[in-house]
């Protein structure tokens, strides 16, 4: 029974990627061995298909992450760091890993009774606090299985009026929605960038 019980201590042991010394890892990795022989990516935003609020654009949330993924593929962006080469198209032969972000609303206290009553107006003027939070995905494109998670939250996560006091709140609402959304992706995508380079450092 001893035998038995060191030997599955060593294969869970194995089954988790060791960061470098002193590091934790931001998210979850679910296959190491995937992970580790991604070299190339996409992003996919295909089920990106959120409410789109007035005044706003056409599927937003997939406008939020595309605005983000080409800000950051930049010489000094976030994504010049992963160690993987970004492909355009997920549909592609040469794609190892395809990267998808969900957006979910995270409501505090004194917002839930009045977003249920009406989730599109009823957000300024408020004492809670409404936010998103972004869940990243890295699926291997072989087997369409999830290796990796991580989360994003917005730094200033709180929705306050903000400007003159006439200016158009609908306008306001909605460019501020985007401020949140790509906010809290770039903090995911840091996550995995942070944890690729982690384990790298000890495969």
């Amino acid at each position: 029974m001893r035998l038995k019980t060191w030997v599955c201590v060593i294969l869970a042991c194995a089954a988790v990627p060791t960061a470098a010394a002193g590091e934790k890892l931001a998210g979850k990795v679910l296959d190491a061995a995937a992970l580790s022989k991604v070299r190339t990516y996409c992003v996919d935003t295909s089920n990106l298909k959120g409410l789109v609020y007035p005044g706003d654009v056409p599927r937003p949330q997939e406008f939020d992450v595309r605005e983000l993924v080409k800000r950051e593929s930049g010489p000094k962006g976030l994504l010049s760091k992963l160690p993987w080469k970004l492909e355009g198209d997920c549909s592609g032969p040469g794609v190892d890993a395809i990267v998808r972000f969900e957006f979910r609303v995270i409501l505090g206290p004194g917002t839930v009774d009045t977003l249920l009553h009406d989730p599109v107006l009823a957000v300024y003027p408020q004492t809670g606090e409404f936010r998103w939070r972004a869940e990243l995905q890295l699926t291997d494109e072989a087997s369409t299985r999830v290796v990796y998670k991580a989360e994003g939250n917005p730094v200033e996560p709180n929705l306050t009026r903000t400007g003159e006091q006439n200016q158009d709140l609908d306008h306001v609402q909605v460019q501020r929605y985007h401020v949140l959304r790509q906010d809290a992706a770039y903090h995911a995508l840091a996550g995995l960038v942070s944890d690729v380079k982690a384990i790298s450092k000890n495969p």
